[in-house]
């Protein structure tokens, strides 16, 4: 798309010899020239009106913040630009679960319930639910992230104030900090459990192996702990004969 006349120009029995140059060079690919026409009024009013959220939208937006400041308490010290994540961790004869919630700077919910399908403390399910809240968050490319979490022994060994000493806790910290690097700014916070109770009904719903979801909310299996190593996967290396076709062969 341009508002120049290249092929007339390109194709001209007047064009100079640098032009025709050019147009051979141009020739071996599959072009087609358009020009760019002007953008009426009309059309940026269409753009506006598609764009612009209706008041029952907005509606919807506010109904979502209030939910998120009722079941979450607003922490004022937060700026404005900043990312929460609460996560829970259940364990019991059924199973285990975790659950993690994730709260935007302006109020929106994202949640997720995991079931595991190993067996799993409470401290270990708490772990699963940070180290899944982690990646989401690197994968949504988070900066500046506030954790909440009701485990006193996970919110101190991630803050570096206790020492994971079973080698599975130790594992498992090992990963929560090597993830915790990716975010420039965050910080590590334990709350009581009546502010978490979010979280911590996903990972009881995570735990609930028996029970049939039929809600929204979606549900992810972890089939292994996420300290074990992934065996590689053996790969072969065929070296081919230099070709005629490469920069590098002489003839």
């Amino acid at each position: 798309m341009t508002e120049f006349p290249l092929r007339s120009i390109l194709y001209s029995p007047d064009a100079s010899q640098r032009l025709k140059k050019w147009a051979i060079e141009l020739s071996q690919y599959d072009l087609l020239y358009q020009s760019k026409t002007a953008i009426k009024a009309q059309a940026l009013a269409d753009f506006v009106v598609e764009f612009t959220s209706t008041a029952e939208e907005e509606k919807m937006v506010a109904k979502s913040k209030e939910k998120a400041d009722d079941t979450f308490p607003i922490d004022s010290n937060l700026p404005n630009d900043m990312w929460q994540l609460h996560i829970g961790g259940a364990s019991n004869h059924k199973g285990a679960g975790a659950g993690v919630v994730i709260i935007t700077p302006d109020g929106t919910l994202l949640e997720q319930a995991i079931i595991l399908g190993f067996s799993a403390s409470n401290n270990e399910a708490e772990y699963e639910a940070l180290l899944t809240g982690l990646r989401l968050a690197k994968e949504l490319t988070i900066k500046r992230l506030a954790i909440y979490s009701d485990s006193q022994l996970i919110t101190n060994q991630a803050s570096s104030e206790y020492m994971a000493k079973h080698p599975g806790m130790i594992q498992y910290l090992d990963k929560v900090q090597g993830l915790l690097k990716e975010f420039p700014t965050f910080t590590i916070q334990q709350v009581p459990r009546a502010e978490n109770t979010h979280a911590d009904a996903l990972a009881s719903l995570g735990s609930a192996l028996d029970t049939q979801f039929r809600c929204s909310i979606p549900v992810e299996h972890l089939d292994r702990p996420s300290i074990e190593e992934i065996e590689p996967i053996d790969s072969m290396q065929i070296d081919e004969d230099p070709s005629w076709q490469d920069p590098s062969s002489t003839t």
